[in-house]
């Protein structure tokens, strides 16, 4: 009777033992990993956006943003060094001008261009201005939205010479 019995529970305990597990695994992938669902990812944008706002000459590296802020440029890098170290593949800094004639000239706000994130062809922009963050965000959206806001119309992505034009 006493070997039946054994057998009786012995898979239920084995199911209920592999469900623990499998929640755990899952619990440490959600957070460890970045996708855009993540809570952890949203909040690290979140945490970037929130960060002051300084000018810097040129990008800054992560460590010197968290200590101080920083701008457009600082924010793009620190989000993808963030994206990437989570496994995250597909990022890449991406940056607007506005080209006309085949000359750079300011935006309608005075400045020369803009940096953020492209992440599997989702935008992210951790701007401090909460109506200019974009969190997987759609390029076209975005691309309209930065051509009346700004005038920008030319999109460079990393690491290209030719910019093209939206």
């Amino acid at each position: 009777m006493k070997k039946i019995m054994e057998n009786k529970w012995t898979w239920p305990l084995i199911l209920i033992f592999l469900f623990f597990i499998s929640m755990g695994a899952g619990f440490y992938i959600s957070t460890s990993m970045a996708f855009p669902q993540n809570p952890s990812t949203h909040l690290y944008f979140k945490k970037i956006c929130n960060m002051p706002y300084i000018s810097t000459p040129g990008p800054q590296p992560p460590e010197v943003f968290w200590q101080q802020g920083g701008n457009c440029d600082d924010r793009a890098l620190a989000l993808k060094t963030y994206l990437v170290s989570k496994g995250a593949v597909d990022v890449q800094i991406c940056w607007v001008c506005r080209m006309e004639n085949s000359e750079m000239i300011p935006s309608y706000d005075g400045s020369y261009g803009h940096s953020f994130v492209v992440w599997s062809n989702r935008v992210y922009n951790p701007s401090v201005n909460q109506s200019r963050q974009f969190y997987d965000g759609d390029i076209q959206e975005f691309q309209k939205f930065l051509k009346e806001l700004f005038g920008f119309n030319t999109w460079y992505f990393e690491n290209q010479t030719v910019g093209t034009y939206f």
